[in-house]
């Protein structure tokens, strides 16, 4: 008999750890995580667009009154 055969499984211990308490925190968590990054992705991109209307404007003012 070798040292393996006193040792605990420690391999089918943290996969049943992970299946039982720990895979679906983490997928509700990825879950919720990618549902704000979109809504932050497009809250951005209507900020951008603002932003560069507002580039825009001033550009097209300093046009103006320069010429």
């Amino acid at each position: 008999m070798g040292l393996k055969d006193y040792l605990p499984d420690f391999k089918g211990t943290l996969n049943s750890f992970y299946d039982e308490r720990l895979k679906n925190a983490l997928e509700s968590k990825s879950q919720e995580y990618k549902t704000l990054f979109q809504e932050h992705l497009t809250h951005w991109q209507h900020t951008q667009q603002a932003l560069v209307a507002i580039a825009l404007g001033i550009f097209l003012l300093l046009l103006i009154a320069y010429f």
